[in-house]
């Protein structure tokens, strides 16, 4: 045999050899071998495409390879395998409790959903997609806690808070114990036990003292509510069942005192509510 077409047999084995090698391990080629063999690889395509169909497909696979390597590690490319980083939570006609890996709870109001970072250890971070969310947060000096609302960030090392998404730009913040950072384009407001904050495009609005109770009131299955103003409790119910309730010409600082009853339907606590006031409250 002639030595050229040894050597140049020689030659096509150790560039086969090496398109396995980018097969397998592309990450483990430099970008000049790498061009050099796609160089190859087109050229014996081009000459030996009808006699060698094998080592078209190889080369072809090869091509895909080294080609999707450069794409990944090319300067200023953000790109990479794309993975789900988050796991979507939801709940249907009734609360939902969800436990999460650093202790902390968060009970779901009906039809709401939330978002748990799915390396949740490494970074607490959430966000309230849809509803209203009670969170009862486990103290992490090192890695504060965080949901994402809207645009709206929500801050907090160890409390207990619910927020309600009021639609795609406010929210509705409720603190129960501890302290709740609320950071949004108007600034950074620190929300504490028994104050409420209701934004309005997306900016802090006055914040409101309240019955640190109004916060988690629907985890219990019958709430005795004493002298509550009306307009309050219409604010619970409307953020609790997501829906929105009409009436006539009613007194919202009104006092009532009743028991809501979570185990019974909505339309027959405002029956209950109805014959106390004396209003048409649907």
């Amino acid at each position: 045999m002639p030595r050229n077409s040894r050597r140049h047999k020689k030659n096509l084995s150790n560039q086969d050899a090496q398109w396995q090698q980018a097969w397998h391990s592309p990450d483990q080629m430099g970008m000049q071998k790498k061009q050099i063999l796609l160089n190859s690889i087109n050229d014996r395509i081009d000459n030996r495409r009808r006699q060698k169909k094998q080592l078209f497909f190889i080369g072809m696979s090869a091509v895909a390879a080294i080609v999707v390597a450069i794409f990944f590690k090319m300067p200023g490319s953000t790109a990479g395998v794309t993975t789900n980083a988050w796991q979507e939570l939801t709940s249907a006609g009734s609360s939902k409790k969800i436990l999460l890996e650093d202790g902390s709870v968060v009970w779901l109001a009906p039809n709401s959903s939330v978002k748990v970072y799915t390396n949740f250890l490494k970074k607490r971070t959430t966000v309230l997609a849809k509803g209203s969310a009670f969170f009862s947060v486990a103290k992490n000096a090192e890695r504060p806690f965080t949901i994402g609302v809207n645009r709206q960030l929500v801050t907090v090392v160890g409390t207990a808070f619910t927020i309600h998404k009021l639609d795609s730009v406010d929210l509705q913040l409720t603190v129960k114990e501890g302290k709740v950072a609320l950071n949004n384009p108007s600034g950074i407001q620190l929300v504490t036990a028994g104050q409420q904050v209701i934004t309005s495009q997306a900016n802090t609005s006055l914040v409101q003292v309240i019955d640190p109770a109004a916060a988690d009131w629907w985890l219990h299955a019958q709430m005795r509510l004493q002298n509550i103003t009306l307009g309050e409790l219409l604010n619970r119910i409307e953020t609790y069942y997501q829906v929105k309730l009409t009436h006539g010409t009613i007194n919202r600082n009104e006092k009532v005192t009743l028991t809501w009853d979570l185990t019974i339907s909505l339309q027959e606590n405002l029956m209950v509510l109805n014959t106390l006031t004396g209003y048409k409250i649907h």
